[in-house]
C-alpha cells in the first residue's frame, strides 16, 4: 500500500476515533427514556412555530424551543402504515415486504425497536394508534402490534365531537406504574388526531379559542382558496390543537414524575395533512412532516437544523442514545452526533437529500400511487409507475357550473372537483388532483414552493434531472427496491392481498352479507 494512501487511512481512522469519543463523552451515562409522540396526518407547516400558519401549537414548540426544531423532517411513504413501519424498522417500507403496504403486515423478520430495546433492558409500550392500519395474526407471523404492547384501558369523555376518548396520559401513567423500579422506558403516543373526518363545527371552536376564523388561515397554493376549503382546514386545525394539547398532557405526567430531563422526546407526524396533493401524493406535503427532539440533558436547546432527516433514521437515532448496537440490517443512520453536537443550521454535510415513495393507499384495482421521489435542498424529482388517474370521478356527482358557487361556499377541495370538473376555476386543480401523472416530476422547490409547475421536460434543468435520477436509482439498488430490482413478486401478491381485503369486503375483515 502506498505510503499517501497509508497515512491518509491513519488520519481518517484517527478523525473517527475522536469523533466516537467526542459523542461518547457528550452523552450522559444514565440510559435514557425514549419517547415517541406522533400524530395522524400532518404536513410541517401546520405546526405554529415554523412560521406559515397563525394556529397555535404550544406544546410542540415547547419541544423544538428545549431542543432542536428540523425544518426538513421526512416520512418514508406518505401513508400511515408504511411510514410507521419505517420508523419503528429503521429501513425505507420498501424493504419490509408486506411491511411495504397499508392494510398488509411487517413480517416478524424485521425486528422492530420496541423489541430490539426490550431485550437491552427497556420496559417498551405504546397507547392509541401504534403501527397500522393493518393485520395481526394469520397470514401475517406477527401477532403482537410492532408498537409494543399495549396500554389502552384508560378512557375520558370525549374532549369534544370526533376526538379520540383513549385518554393517552393516563395510559402513560398506566405504564409508568407498571414499570419496574429503575428500569428505563420506552413508550409511544399515537393520538388519532386530526385525522380526517372533522366535526362541522370546529371551526367555530377555533374561532372561539384562539380568535382565528377560517378566513384568517392560509391555504396551501396547490389548493382552491374557497369558503368551503377554508372551513374544512379551520376544522382539521382544531383537532391539531387537540393533538397539541394531549402532547402537554404527556408532557406534565413526565414532568411531575420528574422523569422529562432524561427523556429524549421526538414529536412528528407519520405523513402529510389529509388533502389533495398531500397525504397519498409523494409531493412534498405528502411526506414533509413537522419534527422536533428535546433531550434535556443530553443535547442543547433553542437549536434549528436545516439536515435531512427521514423516518428510517429514527430507530438508530433511539439505539445508540440508550447504549443498544444498532443492527446491520438497518438502513437509516442515527441522528445522535448532529443532536449533542450543539449545532444549528446544516450540522451533517451528508444529510443533503432523502428519498420516499409509496406503493399502495387503498386505490381500486384499475389505479395506482406507485411512485418514488428524491429530494434535495433545491429539487424534488419523482418518477411515477403508473399512468392511471389518480382517482376516479363519478359522473353521477357532476352538477351544473350555475352551482359553481354554492358549492364553493360549502364543498372542500376534492367535493369541489367532483362537482364542477371542469368548471375554470376548478379546471387546473382537477390536472393536479385526478389527471394521470407522468412518467417524471421535476419542481424546483424554491421557486416554486407549491410544486405546480412540472420541469421535468425543461431542456434547462435536463442535468439537474439526470443527477436526482441516477442519484435515486443508485439508492434503490443498494436496498434493494423492487421497483428497480424487477423482483415485484411480493409487492404483486401483497397489492392482491389487500385489494382483497378492502375490496373484497363490507368493510376492511368482514365478508359482504357476513359478520366479523
Amino acid at each position: 500500500m502506498p505510503l499517501s494512501l497509508r497515512f491518509t487511512l491513519y488520519c481518517l481512522a484517527t478523525l473517527a476515533s475522536a469523533a466516537a469519543s467526542a459523542l461518547a463523552a457528550a452523552i450522559p451515562a444514565q440510559r435514557p427514556n425514549l419517547l415517541v409522540f406522533i400524530s395522524d396526518d400532518e404536513s410541517w407547516l401546520e405546526r405554529g412555530i415554523y412560521g406559515w400558519n397563525r394556529v397555535p401549537t404550544p406544546h410542540f414548540d415547547r419541544i423544538a424551543r428545549a431542543g432542536a426544531l428540523f425544518n426538513r423532517g421526512y416520512a418514508s411513504a406518505p401513508s400511515c402504515a408504511p411510514a410507521r413501519a419505517a420508523l419503528l424498522t429503521g429501513r425505507n417500507f420498501w424493504e419490509l415486504e408486506q411491511g411495504a403496504f397499508i392494510q398488509a403486515w411487517i413480517p416478524a423478520k424485521f425486528r422492530c425497536l420496541p423489541e430490539l430495546l426490550a431485550t437491552a433492558g427497556y420496559h417498551t409500550g405504546f397507547t392509541g394508534k401504534g403501527w397500522g392500519p393493518g393485520v395481526l395474526g394469520a397470514p401475517s407471523d406477527r401477532t403482537g402490534n410492532p408498537a409494543g404492547k399495549a396500554y389502552a384501558s384508560r378512557r375520558r369523555p370525549a374532549p369534544a365531537p370526533g376526538i379520540s376518548v383513549t385518554d393517552y396520559a393516563a395510559n402513560l401513567e398506566a405504564f409508568l406504574e407498571a414499570r419496574p423500579m429503575g428500569q428505563p422506558f420506552w413508550f409511544w403516543v399515537g393520538v388519532t388526531e386530526p385525522h380526517s373526518p372533522w366535526a362541522e363545527d370546529n371551526h367555530h371552536r377555533l374561532a372561539a379559542e384562539t380568535g382565528i376564523t377560517p378566513e384568517q388561515l392560509p391555504v396551501p397554493g396547490f389548493l382552491p382558496d374557497t369558503p368551503g376549503l377554508r372551513r374544512a382546514r379551520a376544522n382539521m386545525m382544531q383537532e391539531l390543537r387537540q393533538a397539541d394539547d394531549d402532547l402537554g398532557r404527556v408532557l406534565a405526567v413526565l414532568e411531575r414524575r420528574g422523569e422529562l430531563a432524561n427523556t429524549l422526546v421526538i414529536v412528528t407526524a407519520d405523513n402529510g395533512t389529509g388533502m389533495a396533493r398531500a397525504k397519498t401524493n409523494v409531493h412534498d406535503w405528502g411526506i414533509h412532516v413537522p419534527l422536533a427532539i428535546a433531550w434535556p440533558r443530553g443535547m442543547a436547546g433553542g437549536r434549528v437544523i436545516d439536515d435531512f432527516v427521514n423516518f428510517i433514521d429514527l430507530a438508530p437515532t433511539m439505539l445508540e442514545a440508550a447504549g443498544v448496537s444498532v443492527p446491520a440490517e438497518m438502513t437509516g443512520r442515527s441522528l445522535l452526533p448532529v443532536l449533542v453536537s450543539g449545532r444549528s443550521g446544516r450540522v451533517d454535510p451528508a444529510r443533503g437529500w432523502t428519498v420516499a415513495g409509496l406503493e399502495w393507499h387503498g386505490e381500486e384495482p384499475e389505479l395506482s400511487l406507485a411512485a418514488r421521489t428524491i429530494r434535495d435542498e433545491r429539487y424534488q424529482y419523482i418518477v411515477n409507475y403508473s399512468a392511471t388517474p389518480r382517482m376516479r370521478l363519478d359522473p353521477r356527482e357532476r352538477r351544473p357550473d350555475a352551482e359553481y358557487a354554492a358549492s364553493a361556499a360549502s364543498l372542500d377541495e376534492l367535493g369541489l372537483v367532483a362537482r364542477h370538473p371542469e368548471h375554470p376555476s376548478v379546471r387546473s386543480f382537477t390536472e393536479l388532483f385526478v389527471a394521470p401523472r407522468p412518467r417524471e416530476e421535476l419542481y424546483d422547490s424554491q421557486e416554486d414552493p407549491w410544486q405546480r409547475r412540472n420541469l421535468a421536460a425543461d431542456p434547462a434543468l435536463g442535468a439537474v434531472k439526470a443527477r436526482l435520477r441516477a442519484q435515486l436509482e443508485e439508492y434503490q439498488r443498494r436496498t434493494g427496491d423492487p421497483r428497480v430490482t424487477g423482483e415485484l413478486g411480493v409487492f404483486e401478491a401483497t397489492r392482491t392481498f389487500v385489494l382483497e381485503r378492502k375490496f373484497g369486503t363490507d368493510g376492511y375483515g368482514r365478508r359482504k352479507g357476513g359478520k366479523n
